[in-house]
Order: structure tokens, then C-alpha cells, then sequence
């Protein structure tokens, strides 16, 4: 396993020094506002973006200012969101069109926020998101604000937003330390108010861009080497979406990002973001994660500046729910192309992170797709998820992983967390020994590649979970999830051995319904007008298909206050205790009615590329 670490950004003597004197310098300068002119005047879709960006400020002529509340009793990070976006589409639209609404309205809001008691330092992802709102407010209306309104604001940036970032340097905080999302969104906000004010306090300011620069390094490691990210797609999301912000705004404040875009793993990172994304369009959402749907804008920022055209069609495939004033700074600086006319390969590895992705093709909403989670369980926001999948085919996500749980759910982020079914094992795709109250993996445990494979007939990927069961006398559990057959009909196989008997219980949740043979060697999975075929290729003695509700066994810890899992089943294999077992399961889309002939069982070591059925290969 590549081991991460070493990326530390080119500081220059003096940051500050490098400021442009003129604003706006923060990402849309005045030429790039020529460009968007430009982009709306001759591309339909930009011109139906700007049209989404004055309907969105129009909205907001009449409605109240954001209030400081804490709404999820944890933070105040969604009013800091909303006053953020708020900022950014009022003040792109004002210099889009010249309005004097628009600069007002938001004017206001950042006076309203301006007065809040404080940002909520003890979170600071709250006041990083402000400040970001803010720089960009200071910045793009600095000529509408006047002086005293300018004043005003800028007090409230360093007094709420600069001078804790600062103590929270000097004692120690946890994000200035921390090698996850809240690193590169702490340290973006600090910078981009940072560069926004450099001229109004230049000792704070550099001293403040100067430890961001120093600080930020190991947490860009983790898109090294290849652009996976640990805490799965909806935090690669968040983090890559603040670091862009962060990269784009040093270029046009100072001419330079200092290397930061070099980094490791950086021009593939759009690519993990399409791999995850499945034909129905959902994401494998394994960790505290959604399905997202679709790509960031900043993604267009990354197409342009790492020739990857690829990146711009995904950033297209999530225009609709973009923010559009974010999309509309860099929506037209690349041309587009489809995964497939870029080449993108139809399978990637990023075992750093401990995920593979196969699929059958790019470009049909129902081709067939595999996520397949090794696990990281001790990861930031990971679940005790080792061995996991989730499984598209024909227009359904048959196996689904159910994400994230309630974040104020007592000692969710602590010992707790192994307690709430969507974070232990039997709430994922996998397989659980002898299940009781305790976590049902170790919660150390770390799943490793063994080996992978890919052909124009078929994929695979062998991993060994031994880690995450140790504690129940298991000495070797691999799992591996092959695409067989012209990739169109996926196995999922184990084998495991322990020092005496287990109980094993095979899980794969779906919103599909169920029915079960009578011999229970086999379920028929239907949804949508779709059906699936589950089938018993090889099996201990004793075992049988059965269907339960999404819901923690009699033995399992159930804490109240958990989501319902409405709508959602879980296929289940059990067996007799034994000690020693190999359990391989054919998972087929129906296209005809009739399954095709039973693939050829051969152990995991035997695995490798072609696999049809005949047994060349698995």
C-alpha cells in the first residue's frame, strides 16, 4: 500500500507583497467577467446559467437576512452556508448586470452577519465558510460598499473570522493539525479573506497565509497518488470544492499558487469522482455520505487547467443542482468530453483509499456496475464497512449502502458510533461473524488488495479482510467481486477460515422486492420493472437465501433516535456453524427472463482475466 506523505507547498518570502492592489483579485477579476460576458453571449448553456443566477438574486430581494441560530444544535455551519452562497449569487449577478439591487441585498447580508456575536470558533468550519462568503462580498463589491460600509465588514472579518483563526493556531486547534476535509476548508476560508484584506492589515494577513501554506500539506497528501479520497465522495466533494476556491484565488490575488496544484494526485482527483458515480447516476456513498448525483462545478476549473475535458461533461452532469455563480466563473474554459471519448478506462483501482470501481461500459444508463469497499475502518467518517459493495444494472441500484447517520445522534463521532446500524457492519453489503453486541469488525481493521484484474470480458478484485475478524478466531477472510461473462453478471465469492465453528451471515441491502426460492438456493429481485437473480453457486452446509427488514439483529445494540430504513430490505445468506467455508453468490440482471448457465466456481488464488464461464479465468 502506498504510504502518503512529503507535499508542502512553495512559500514565498512575502505573500502579501504579491497582492494585487486592485479589486476585484479574488477568482473573478474583471477579465474573467469579460469571459463570462463572452460565454453567455455565444453557449446557450451559459446563457441559461446567468438567467438561473438573476432568478436566484431576484428570489432574494425579499427575503429576511440569515439570524444566527445553531439549527442542528452542533454548529452554526448552515446559516454560515447560507450567507456564503447568498454573497457569491447576489454579488456575480450585480457585476453581471450592473443592478444596484443586487449589491444592496447583499450588502445587507453582510452587515447582518457582520453583527452575529461571534462565527462559532469553537467550530470552525463555520467561520471558514464565512469568511469565504465574506472575501468574496469584500472583494467583488469592494467599489459599491464605500468606505464605512467596507470598514464594517472588514472589522467583523478580523475580529470573528482572522484573529481566531490566528489563537487557534496558537493553541493547538484540531483542524490546523487535522489531515482531512476541515484542513483544506479552514485553511481556503482563512486565505481567500486573507488575500481579500491584505492591504487593510498585512502583518495578520501574512502571517495568517503564511501558516495555511505550511499547514495544509498533509491534507492535499490525501489525494496522492492517484485522486482517491478516504473520506469517501460527498467530503471529496467538500474538500475539493474549498480547495479549488483556495488555489484559484491565490493565482488571481498573487500570480501563483505556490505548487499547490501540482500536488500529488491532483490533475486525477475528477476522475475518482466519476469512477464513484455509477449508470443511475448514484455515487458508491460508502462512509457518512449521500449518493450524490453528478459532478462540482469547480471540476470545470480542474478540466482547464489539467487538460481533462472529461472533468467539464461531469461538472455539466451536476449543473443542475450547482450553485450557479460558482459554476458561472469558470463554466465555459474547456471543451467537454464523454468518459468514453476520453478513454477513461472502465475500471479503477484507488486501493489507498480502499475502494475498487468496475463497470460494464461508459455511456448506457443500464450497464452493469460494482462498487467494492476494502475499508479503512479507523478512516475520518468511516464505517466498520470492510468487505462492502453496492451493484447497478439495467437503469437500479440493486445493492445500496444506506450512508450517513444523524449527526446529533449521542457519541455518533465517538465510541457510540459502532452502536447505530448504518455504521456497523450488518448496516452494509458484507459479511458478519458470529453478530452480537459488540462492533462485528474491529474497529482498527484495515482491508488490503490482493489482487485485480481487467479485460474487455471481464473484471476483478480479490481483497484480504482478515483484519476484521480476528477478534472472533477468523485467521483468513478474502472476499472478491468479480464482472464475469462480457461483464454481465457479477459473483461475489468468500472464503474464510477460524480456529473453531462461526456463524456466518451474508447482507446485501436493496429497495427492490424479494422472493425466495422454496429450497432457498436462490432470490428473484425485482424493481422498477427490472428483475435480478441471486443464486447459490458454492456454499457451506446448510445455507439458504431468507429477506429481513433493514433492522439490527435481536443481539445488536438498537439505540433509539436512528433513521428508518423504509422501503429497504436486506438479502440474507445463512448456514450451519463451521469453521472452514468458501460461499460464492452469482448476482445476474435478467434481460430475458432466463439465467445464462452458472459460471465455473475456482478459489480466489485462481482468479485472473478473461472470466467467462467455461471456467477460463473465474
Amino acid at each position: 500500500m502506498w504510504t502518503r506523505g512529503g507535499f508542502t507547498p512553495q512559500a514565498p518570502a512575502s505573500v502579501v507583497e504579491l497582492v494585487r492592489t486592485e479589486h476585484p483579485r479574488l477568482i473573478a477579476d474583471d477579465g474573467r467577467l469579460a469571459e463570462i460576458r463572452g460565454w453567455v453571449s455565444s453557449r446557450a448553456g451559459a446563457a441559461a446559467l446567468q438567467e438561473r443566477l438573476v432568478a436566484g438574486a431576484d428570489a432574494l430581494l425579499d427575503e429576511r437576512t440569515t439570524t444566527y441560530e445553531f439549527t442542528n444544535g452542533r454548529s452554526l455551519l448552515w446559516p454560515a452556508r447560507q450567507v456564503k452562497t447568498r454573497v457569491w449569487l447576489l454579488a456575480l449577478a450585480y457585476r453581471l448586470t450592473g443592478t444596484g439591487a443586487y449589491a444592496e441585498r447583499a450588502a445587507v447580508e453582510l452587515e447582518a452577519a457582520a453583527a452575529f456575536p461571534d462565527w462559532n470558533p469553537e467550530s470552525f468550519l463555520s467561520t471558514a465558510e464565512l469568511l469565504n462568503g465574506f472575501a468574496i462580498g469584500y472583494d467583488w463589491l469592494h467599489g459599491y460598499l464605500g468606505e464605512e460600509r467596507r470598514s464594517r465588514i472588514a472589522t467583523a472579518m478580523l475580529d470573528k473570522g482572522l484573529s481566531p483563526a490566528l489563537a487557534a493556531y496558537e493553541n493547538g486547534a484540531g483542524w490546523t493539525s487535522a489531515t482531512n476535509n476541515w484542513q483544506i476548508v479552514c485553511v481556503g476560508g482563512v486565505a481567500m479573506a486573507s488575500l481579500a484584506l491584505a492591504d487593510v492589515d498585512p502583518e495578520l494577513t501574512e502571517t495568517l497565509l503564511h501558516l495555511g501554506l505550511a499547514h495544509v500539506g498533509p491534507a492535499i497528501d490525501e489525494y496522492a497518488p492517484s485522486g482517491g479520497f478516504p473520506e469517501g465522495v460527498v467530503y471529496w466533494k467538500y474538500a475539493t470544492k474549498y480547495l479549488v476556491q483556495y488555489i484559484a484565488s491565490l493565482e488571481s490575488a498573487t500570480g501563483s499558487d505556490f505548487g499547490i496544484s501540482d500536488a500529488p494526485g491532483l490533475a486525477e482527483t475528477a476522475g475518482f469522482g466519476i469512477h464513484m458515480a455509477g449508470p443511475t447516476g448514484l455515487s458508491f456513498n460508502f462512509a457518512d455520505a449521500s449518493p450524490a448525483q453528478g459532478g462540482l462545478p469547480e471540476l470545470y476549473w480542474m478540466a482547464d487547467r489539467y487538460g481533462h475535458p472529461e472533468y467539464a461533461w461531469w461538472a455539466d452532469e451536476g449543473l443542475a443542482v450547482a450553485d450557479p455563480a460558482v459554476a458561472m466563473v469558470w463554466y465555459g474554459l474547456s471543451a467537454r468530453a464523454t468518459p468514453a471519448a476520453a478513454g477513461l478506462a472502465p475500471d479503477a483501482v484507488y486501493d489507498d483509499v480502499g475502494v475498487v470501481l468496475s463497470r460494464s461500459a461508459w455511456g448506457s444508463t443500464d450497464g452493469l456496475f460494482a462498487g467494492f469497499r476494502l475499508g479503512d475502518n479507523a478512516s475520518s467518517h468511516g464505517d466498520l464497512d470492510m468487505g462492502s459493495f453496492v451493484l447497478d444494472a439495467g437503469g437500479v441500484r440493486w445493492a445500496r449502502d444506506l450512508g450517513a447517520e444523524s449527526y446529533s445522534l449521542p457519541g455518533y463521532f465517538g465510541s457510540e458510533r459502532w452502536t447505530y446500524y448504518r455504521k456497523r457492519p450488518e448496516g452494509h453489503n458484507t459479511l458478519v461473524v458470529n453478530p452480537d453486541a459488540t462492533p462485528g469488525q474491529r474497529v482498527d481493521g484495515v482491508g488490503t488488495l490482493v489482487a485485480s484484474g481487467s479485460s474487455p470480458e471481464a473484471s476483478f478484485a480479490v481483497a484480504d479482510l482478515s483484519q476484521a475478524c480476528t477478534d472472533q478466531g477468523v485467521t483468513r477472510w478474502q472476499r472478491g467481486i468479480a464482472m464475469v461473462d462480457g461483464r454481465s453478471r457479477v459473483v461475489v465469492q468468500d472464503e474464510l477460515t477460524a480456529t473453531s465453528p462461526v456463524e456466518p451471515w451474508w447482507f446485501m441491502h436493496t429497495g427492490a422486492d424479494v422472493t425466495v426460492d422454496a429450497d432457498g438456493h436462490g432470490a428473484t429481485l425485482t424493481r422498477d420493472g427490472r428483475t435480478m437473480r441471486a443464486s447459490l453457486l458454492d456454499a457451506p452446509p446448510g445455507a439458504r437465501f431468507s429477506v429481513m427488514d433493514a433492522v439490527p439483529l435481536p443481539t445488536s445494540p438498537n439505540p433509539d433516535g436512528q433513521t428508518s430504513n423504509d422501503g429497504v430490505r436486506k438479502l440474507l445468506i445463512t448456514s450451519d456453524p463451521t469453521a472452514r467455508f468458501r460461499l460464492s453468490v452469482l448476482l445476474e440482471p435478467l434481460q430475458t427472463g432466463h439465467p445464462a448457465p452458472s459460471p465455473t466456481v475456482k478459489d480466489l488464488a485462481d482468479w485472473s482475466a478473461p472470466m467467462t464461464r467455461d471456467g477460463s479465468g473465474a
